[in-house]
């Protein structure tokens, strides 16, 4: 009898249906992180959704991502893009379930650039003529409106007016200087919050010549932290040994949007500076002075590179060192020239560090196994890309140390 009931019912009935076992059915969707604040145009954050049935087993299933303002950001394949200052909600959804995170995006000010009236030549006691405007970035180079400028002239250099302003949809914000009675180079600094600046230089009656060298030492001050960036900080994290070159404007070893020289692949992906290294030489005695070194840390850490000597014909400093572990990924600068703008040695210059992706392994992870880009891709900044956060790496601070002698 049981065998004809069966043979009677539909052969798409399931066996737990048979078995008096409730079938797997999705019901919930969690979507993690829970939100994301973005402070860049730009930037990216990538969420994932777990599908679970009812008895919060993982269930199998692919979502659909939705955006409630597109014009806040966009989202493909969990991955969130921002494009504008607002907020929203994510939303992943499977059949007629869904989960939501929230995404809020908020410029911060990550630069401030000279947009003009830098560089002028002024009479003591006298406004310049132009007056100096500044731009106001993010991490991406977007400009930030709305946020408040501090004009500010060092001791004896005179005062600006207005000494705030505010930054217009442009990003830029505007004051007139009026300088002090001193000669040579007065200094303006226009800052924002959390200690983003920048220098505006006026040349007031005669300027001495530069010296024909100068000596510096260099200090690199690590930062990058589990506190700094926390998403995925591996342990064991260190920087390789520094590597760079004493140059000038005719030759370059690397730059943002570049593809990247097998050197500065090497260094990126396994930290050597073999390669590096020759091509450097390779441009001796022309276009480069001299190769710089510097040994491996730790992170947080710091370390001194004890003398460089620059030169009228070779004042532009590279210099590298790959983050570890990484796939490709480093942080440095590319022909950071000592001279301000009318020549001179800078007593001290702090350049902050951002990293970048050498554009040569496709890893996305810091622990990702080798897998080689082909072709390769240009080298480009990871700064609020996962898993960096829009803190810094850290500093190299060039500091002179023969401030004695004629400048």
């Amino acid at each position: 009898m049981w065998a004809l009931v069966l043979a009677a019912l539909p052969a798409c009935v399931d066996e737990e249906v048979l078995a008096g076992i409730e079938p797997s059915r999705a019901t919930a969707i969690a979507v993690t992180p829970s939100s994301a604040t973005l402070s860049s145009l730009g930037e990216t954050a990538t969420f994932r959704a777990q599908i679970t049935d009812q008895n919060g087993v993982s269930f199998p299933g692919t979502v659909t991502w939705s955006s409630s303002d597109p014009a806040v950001f966009t989202v493909a394949s969990g991955v969130v893009t921002a494009v504008a200052n607002g907020s929203g909600t994510l939303t992943a959804s499977y059949e007629s379930i869904s989960g939501t995170a929230s995404v809020m995006v908020q410029q911060m000010p990550a630069a401030v650039a000279v947009a003009s009236g830098g560089g002028q030549e002024g009479v003591p006691g006298h406004a310049l003529a132009e007056s100096v405007v500044v731009r106001v970035e993010d991490a991406g180079g977007s400009p930030v409106e709305g946020v408040t400028v501090t004009f500010s002239a060092a001791e004896g250099h005179g005062e600006a007016d207005p000494g705030m302003a505010v930054t217009d949809s442009e990003g830029l914000a505007a004051t007139s200087w009026t300088l002090g009675s001193e000669a040579g180079v007065q200094t303006l600094t226009a800052s924002v919050a959390d200690g983003v600046t920048a220098d505006i230089n006026a040349a007031v009656g005669e300027i001495e010549p530069a010296s024909d060298t100068a000596r510096y030492r260099v200090t690199f001050n690590a930062t990058w932290s589990a506190t700094t960036h926390p998403t995925d900080f591996p342990s064991g994290a260190h920087f390789s040994p520094l590597i760079g070159a004493v140059h000038n404007e005719s030759v370059s070893f690397w730059a943002d949007s570049a593809i990247a020289s097998p050197g500065i692949e090497q260094m990126a992906e396994t930290g050597g500076t073999g390669l590096l290294t020759r091509e450097i030489r390779a441009a001796i005695p022309d276009n480069a002075l001299s190769v710089i070194n510097g040994r491996g840390i730790g992170s947080p850490a710091s370390t001194t590179t004890s003398e460089i000597v620059v030169t009228l014909d070779h004042p532009l400093i590279t210099l590298v060192t790959m983050i570890a572990p990484s796939p490709d990924w480093f942080v440095g600068v590319a022909g950071q020239s000592l001279q301000n703008e009318f020549g001179q040695w800078m007593d001290e210059l702090t350049v902050v560090l951002y990293p970048y992706d050498s554009g040569t392994d496709d890893g996305s992870s810091y622990r990702s196994s080798n897998a080689d880009s082909s072709p390769k891709q240009p080298i480009r900044s990871l700064r609020g890309v996962s898993p960096f956060s829009d803190e810094q790496i850290g500093t190299y601070t060039f500091t002179r140390i023969d401030i004695g002698g004629s400048r």
